[in-house]
């Protein structure tokens, strides 16, 4: 889990399916939640690129992670406390390059982030486009394998759905899990 700190769009693939930057920005706010004006705009060797603006990084991130980072890791789990202390003496512009070298767990940059498509119904054929991500990671769960450190992340998923629904009691009996 993590931050979308760039989105990337090929370009040639935009002009190939004839789908504008407007078609683009409304699809990816309305089909993967983000919202764009949050990201700077673009293009470089033959990509879109949305890249998430150092002013939101400074203005939100630390009071962020000063409230994510307690739900999604077990106290004495993680490095957090560290990240937290690391970045409020760090300058902004030096954040993602801290990321970059990898030297806590709860804080890294990712390019391995994956990607996601989005497909637009209303145009002939309904094309798709993929969205490819850098991630600044915030929570890979523990373990040798990232299943056997599930458990945080489900703890987490589940008091999200009690926030989203909080005005229904029976939220409060959800029971979020894998099973087999």
């Amino acid at each position: 889990m993590g931050l979308a700190h760039e989105i990337i769009v090929s370009l040639d693939d935009l002009r190939t399916k004839k789908i504008s930057n407007k078609e683009l920005r409304q699809e990816i706010e309305k089909s993967l939640f983000f919202d764009l004006n949050l990201y700077d705009e673009t293009e470089t060797d033959g990509r879109l690129l949305f890249t998430l603006k150092s002013q939101v990084l400074e203005k939100e991130l630390i009071p962020f992670l000063e409230k994510l980072y307690p739900i999604v890791y077990e106290e004495g789990k993680s490095d957090y406390l560290d990240v937290l202390q690391q970045l409020r003496s760090t300058p902004t512009a030096e954040w993602i390059g801290l990321a970059d070298r990898k030297r806590y767990y709860a804080f890294q940059y990712d390019v391995y982030g994956g990607s996601k498509y989005v497909r637009f119904l209303e145009k002939d054929f309904e094309p798709s486009i993929r969205i490819c991500f850098t991630n600044i990671m915030l929570y890979a769960g523990y373990g040798k394998i990232v299943t056997e450190g599930i458990g945080d992340f489900l703890t987490f998923f589940k008091y999200c759905i009690n926030e989203t629904f909080k005005d229904y009691p029976i939220v409060k009996s959800m029971q979020v899990y894998i099973t087999g």
